[in-house]
C-alpha cells in the first residue's frame, strides 16, 4: 500500500551517534535508501517479523568504503510514518 503523499521519517535522536560514526559514503547511501522509502516503505524491504511491520532495507554500496547498511524500521500505516530503529554496517 503507497500512501498518497510521502510517508514522514522518524529520525530517533539515538541514532545520530551510530550515523556519525559512519563512513561519509555510508550516510549517502542512508539517504538514499529513506529517500526511496519515504515513496514506498515496502518496496524492496524484507519483512523479517511477519505482521510486525518490522522490516529491513539493505542499502546500496557507499562509494567510498564499499560497504552497506541495513537500515531497520518500523511502519506505522495509520500516521503514515517509518520509525527508524537501528542501523546496521560492517562486513
Amino acid at each position: 500500500m503507497t500512501a498518497d503523499r510521502p510517508w514522514s521519517i522518524d529520525f530517533p535522536e539515538r541514532l545520530n551517534e551510530v550515523f556519525a560514526h559512519l563512513s561519509p559514503g555510508e550516510r549517502h547511501a542512508i539517504y538514499d535508501a529513506l529517500k526511496l522509502l519515504a515513496d514506498d516503505p515496502r518496496a524492496g524491504a524484507e519483512e523479517p517479523v511477519t505482521g510486525a511491520e518490522l522490516r529491513r532495507q539493505l542499502t546500496a554500496p557507499a562509494e567510498d568504503s564499499g560497504g552497506r547498511v541495513t537500515i531497520l524500521y518500523r511502519i506505522h500505516d495509520d500516521e503514515t510514518r517509518l520509525e527508524l530503529i537501528w542501523f546496521l554496517a560492517g562486513p
